[in-house]
């Protein structure tokens, strides 16, 4: 999963980028109606606190496509958090509301589905940051 860089001016008139020998890569991103209560749950149910950097997978999520280089992440049919690693302690207070992603594109393969994404980064801190790492992966989850 590779960060995209295209300058704004480029994606607004449509400039080539050198990478437009790669796959398209489709930015993925949070909405409003992403659900990110439901992160909180699961993030609390893991006995989280605010501060806190953990690995994980995280299971179910859904991925909606809603234009060529864009999909929506939506936490609702969440069930769990599995930490594979705590990186940092909390400070034992409330974990944020909002949440964020940072790092996630896909290519043109990824379709809108369940998925069960390997190895990021939860960090609640200020917000609850959600990161692609070297080692992130997406599984689609049938059914």
């Amino acid at each position: 999963m590779k960060k995209e860089n295209t300058s704004f001016f480029a994606r607004i008139f449509g400039a080539k980028s050198s990478s437009d020998s790669n796959p398209q890569l489709t930015s993925v991103m949070l909405t409003s109606a992403s659900q990110p209560h439901v992160l909180k749950q699961r993030m609390e149910e893991e006995k989280m606190t605010h501060g806190q950097t953990i690995t994980a997978d995280i299971a179910p999520v859904r991925l909606e496509r809603i234009y060529k280089n864009e999909a929506v992440l939506y936490f609702c049919p969440m069930k769990k958090i599995s930490v594979l690693q705590v990186k940092a302690a909390g400070d034992g207070g409330q974990l944020p509301s909002a949440a964020t992603l940072d790092g996630f594109s896909l290519t043109p393969e990824y379709k809108s589905g369940l998925y069960r994404i390997r190895n990021v980064e939860i960090t609640s801190n200020g917000t609850m940051q959600v990161r692609a790492t070297s080692e992130t992966t997406w599984e689609p989850i049938e059914g």
